[in-house]
């Protein structure tokens, strides 16, 4: 059945191809009548023509059929034989009935070949749409954390850096350049210790190449100056050692903050919280310590002492050496006062001569009153202060704060002002207790 239908398709195409060739020698003919007819040639031609009609006729005739199978043979040779040999190539590359897994004589089986086949091809154009869609997305994806981490390296208040293996800079942030006052592409392709303090830096190397080797980190405080205005800047610096796993290349990265500002804080604080005189802990720090203390008794209920101790005497040695001498030996009573208690214990400048001295922890009444003799043996010793030697004695007063007793600042204060009075009472340099332990 298909051999007939092809060789119909291909008798099809020549019949037309005939036909045509046909119908212009059939023109030819026709037209070369008409000429006949209307005595288009001189009499002559008309005569002879006339005479042999039948001869030129068949002459002609001859002629146009010849030239009819000649045309035709070209046609074959050059057009028709060619399409036939292409038109087979393309039915046996392309033909779904040449497919030896279709059957011809079942149709429905040729239907549902052809629809796994178009579904295996549009699950691939499917698979093939959601991996260039998935890869879109995370080159955008990628493309936006870029710009993302770009955006935080440029615009960081922090310094960051990254130096390779040799200290050389390969990258760095605005932030050091506006720092050190060097301009940003100055800063490429240069050693790190070009810009650094390197007095400064010869102080931690030891640590930092110890730090770096053994954990591959490194944090510390560290000093930067501007080349220009010779400003100090104050660093809390990050090093993280970097290493390839693939190439084993090295590279660090430095992150540091400026201080600055912290380090203003803690000045201000610690100037709120300390006399300025004899950098003792001032009345703010004393209550602040104070209601610590009283907070922690609510849970823990132990016992603290609180001592008052006032300078016998103070007043004369202002009036006969001048404030500027007094001024000296306040100082280095309060050098004497730290170094006669404990660090976890307390030395608190009251105001003028008076200091307070919170003992805590406190185990028996024993260790209180040893602390107490200590700091009136330490006073008791005189002070040399260019060649003038004075003599210094005080009085301490002493009370214990009871957790049961639930007291406030200011009554625990009164009641060791009120024992330090009976002390100079009682003749002075002398440590009087206000209530039993």
């Amino acid at each position: 059945m298909l051999t007939v239908k092809k060789n119909f398709l291909n008798y099809s195409m020549s019949k037309k191809i005939a036909f045509q060739i046909a119908a212009l020698l059939s023109f030819v003919f026709i037209t070369f009548q008409l000429l006949v007819l209307f005595k288009f040639f001189d009499e002559d031609t008309l005569n002879v023509i006339h005479n042999h009609r039948v001869k030129i006729n068949f002459l002609f005739a001859f002629t146009l059929l010849f030239i009819f199978f000649c045309f035709i043979d070209i046609i074959n040779k050059w057009f028709i034989n060619p399409l036939k040999k292409l038109n087979k190539e393309i039915n046996e590359k392309t033909n779904i009935f040449n497919n030896k897994n279709i059957h011809t004589a079942n149709v429905m089986d040729t239907f549902k070949h052809l629809s796994v086949i178009i579904d295996e091809i549009n699950k691939k154009d499917f698979q093939v749409d959601l991996e260039i869609s998935m890869l879109t997305k995370e080159k955008q994806a990628l493309i936006s954390h870029k710009q993302l981490t770009s955006s935080i390296f440029n615009n960081s208040q922090d310094i960051i850096i990254i130096i390779d293996d040799n200290g050389i800079i390969t990258r760095v942030n605005p932030t050091f350049s506006k720092l050190i006052g060097v301009k940003h592409e100055n800063l490429l392709h240069q050693p790190l210790i070009n810009f650094i303090n390197k007095v400064a830096y010869k102080n931690i190397k030891a640590s930092l190449t110890h730090e770096l080797n053994s954990c591959h980190n490194w944090q510390g405080e560290f000093n930067i100056q501007h080349l220009t205005n010779k400003k100090n800047t104050p660093l809390y610096v990050k090093i993280n050692k970097i290493i390839d796993k693939k190439d084993n290349h090295i590279q660090y990265s430095i992150i540091a903050t400026d201080l600055t500002t912290i380090k203003e804080i803690d000045r201000l604080v610690y100037i709120n919280h300390h006399d300025s005189l004899t950098e003792l802990p001032n009345r703010i720090a004393l209550t602040n310590r104070l209601n610590d203390e009283l907070n922690k008794q609510r849970t823990e209920y132990h016992k603290f002492a609180v001592v008052f101790i006032d300078l016998d005497n103070f007043k004369k040695i202002n009036d006969n050496y001048g404030h500027q001498m007094g001024d000296k030996v306040l100082k280095i009573t309060a050098y004497k006062l730290r170094n006669s208690v404990k660090k976890t214990d307390m030395i608190s400048r009251l105001s003028g001569d008076e200091f307070i001295a919170i003992i805590n922890p406190v185990t028996t009444q024993a260790d209180v009153i040893q602390t107490c003799k200590r700091i009136l043996n330490v006073l008791q010793q005189p002070i040399i202060i260019s060649n003038q030697e004075i003599a210094m004695n005080a009085s301490l007063g002493c009370y214990y704060v009871h957790p049961e007793q639930y007291q406030t600042i200011e009554d625990i204060l009164s009641q060791a002002d009120i024992a330090m009075y009976k002390a100079k009472m009682m003749g002075k340099g002398r440590i009087v207790e206000c209530n039993s332990f």
